[in-house]
């Protein structure tokens, strides 16, 4: 029925659109020169009659300029025949606007020549100042996340990692280029990811669960180093609901983690303390009394000797009381040690030489005829440190012979004494082996008196004890790493 239909739109109606739009409209030629303007193009130029508009340049009475802007759009429109957009500024009203120039080709019905070019000026001024601020308030969040103080990380739906934050490059052990070696990097196949636990709970956080692990023990990507973190993962969902990524928070907790530690063992050591000095004082007395006795009663049998027609028998006996005096002295010896764990003064803190300390202590043991490979890695200019002679002798010692006893019977057995300052303040001494390594269920209570994987008559698992406290009490510390099968290594830190 609209087949013969036709609307004829008068010029009127036409003047009255283009009037009604929001954006200025110029038609200008090729030597840039205004032929027409609309109502709102008129009006931004403060004009009364268009005759001061007609034939003037566009550049200087929109622009205010003498020459053609760069890259001007009309003058690209002459060069391509296609529709072309500059976004530039105008001062208008003693403010800076900003608008977007659209320029195309005016063409009288499908011919490819033209003489004019229709220019429409849009003030986005408005979107502007909003992506100003969103832009602002993008680079805000952004330092906010850089400058954290923990690891901030985003991961996509396939476990890739789509965004990381600088912290992340200390606690993964990747160093400055952390983003280079992570972004792209899918976390859910990584082997270690997989066999530490992380990736069950990343894919739990990906099927839409928050979850959060507190002291999680974590292996740096370098491998040399064991740290505890806090991880938090938080779904990323779109406004339909359904997961895109993740978004995961790492706080590195060892600190947290070894005073905690460091807490519950001193607690266990002043109950075993006050325990011990009751039970010392207690067996003193009995035990001096056993070894007392015993010894008079070999020194007496010795009289017997020549004169009795029982010698054989007299031996036996001898060598019966020979044994109380042996364990007799050994339970002294036990009871010194734990004296020593509570002994809170007495200490004389002095400059030591460390390297001369540690040449004597090595002088005493052969480790050649142990079968052991010593390898020594101390710096000559060894500064001194601050320490009781005495206990610090004590605390070097059980170490060392905790290290013998590691690699005792094993083939290539090689141990490692390593002494070096650092940062001015501190000497690090560290006793390696290649032994047999500690259990990772049994390197938490490793420094806990009594606790002991030797076999029987090998010690009663006091001696890393009391070098834990003894270096303590110094204003030292001692810290073990250990791969079961590989060996272990204790660090020894001291003041200087």
């Amino acid at each position: 029925m609209f087949d013969n239909f036709s609307i004829d739109i008068g010029a009127d109606i036409l003047r009255s659109i283009v009037d009604s739009l929001a954006v200025g409209i110029y038609v200008l030629n090729r030597e840039l020169q205004i032929q027409w303007v609309n109502i709102r193009a008129f009006r931004w130029l403060h004009k009364t009659d268009f005759s001061q508009l007609k034939g003037r340049h566009c550049y200087k009475e929109i622009l205010g300029r003498e020459q053609p802007c760069d890259g001007c759009p009309v003058l690209r429109v002459f060069e391509t025949g296609r529709t072309e957009r500059l976004e530039t500024t105008i001062q208008y009203e003693g403010e800076t606007r900003h608008y977007l120039l659209t320029a195309t080709p005016l063409r009288r019905g499908r011919t490819k020549d033209f003489s004019f070019v229709i220019e429409m000026a849009q003030d986005i001024s408005t979107r502007k100042k909003a992506e100003e601020k969103l832009r602002r308030l993008n680079d805000f969040n952004r330092a906010i996340i850089d400058n954290a103080p923990i690891a901030i990380f985003t991961i996509d739906k396939e476990g890739r990692f789509t965004s990381v934050n600088p912290a992340l490059a200390a606690i993964s052990g990747l160093g400055p280029k952390v983003k280079e070696k992570l972004l792209g990097f899918n976390w859910l196949k990584n082997q270690y990811t997989i066999d530490c636990g992380l990736a069950k709970w990343i894919k739990k956080g990906l099927q839409g669960e928050r979850f959060e692990l507190r002291d999680f023990p974590f292996i740096t990507y370098r491998g040399d180093k064991k740290i505890f973190i806090d991880f938090k993962g938080v779904p990323l969902k779109a406004k339909s609901g359904e997961v895109e990524g993740l978004l995961c928070i790492i706080e590195e907790t060892t600190d947290r983690v070894r005073t905690k530690r460091q807490l519950i063992h001193e607690a266990k050591m002043s109950a075993i303390g006050r325990l011990a000095t009751g039970i010392a004082h207690e067996l003193n007395n009995p035990l001096a009394t056993i070894a007392a006795h015993s010894e008079l009663a070999v020194e007496f049998l010795q009289l017997f000797d020549n004169t009795s027609s029982n010698g054989g028998r007299l031996e036996e006996i001898r060598e019966y009381l020979e044994v109380i005096q042996q364990q007799a002295f050994r339970c002294k010896k036990i009871i010194k040690n734990l004296l020593d764990l509570t002994r809170r003064d007495g200490f004389e803190i002095k400059e030591i030489d460390l390297k001369e300390l540690l040449d004597d202590l090595l002088g005493l043991v052969n480790f050649e005829k142990l079968k052991i490979r010593l390898v020594r890695e101390i710096d000559e200019y060894l500064p001194s440190v601050k320490a009781d002679f005495s206990a610090l002798r004590q605390a070097l010692l059980n170490v060392i012979s905790n290290a013998i006893d590691a690699v005792e019977g094993k083939s290539g057995a090689t141990i490692w004494i390593r002494a070096k300052a650092v940062n001015n303040s501190h000497v690090h001494v560290e006793i390696e082996d290649n032994g047999i390594g500690i259990p990772e269920d049994v390197i938490e209570k490793i420094f806990e008196p009594f606790f002991t994987t030797k076999g029987p008559r090998k010690g009663i698992g006091l001696g890393l004890t009391l070098s834990y406290e003894l270096l303590n009490k110094m204003g030292g510390n001692i810290e073990v790493e250990s791969t079961p099968g590989k060996g272990s290594s204790f660090r020894i830190i001291l003041p200087v």
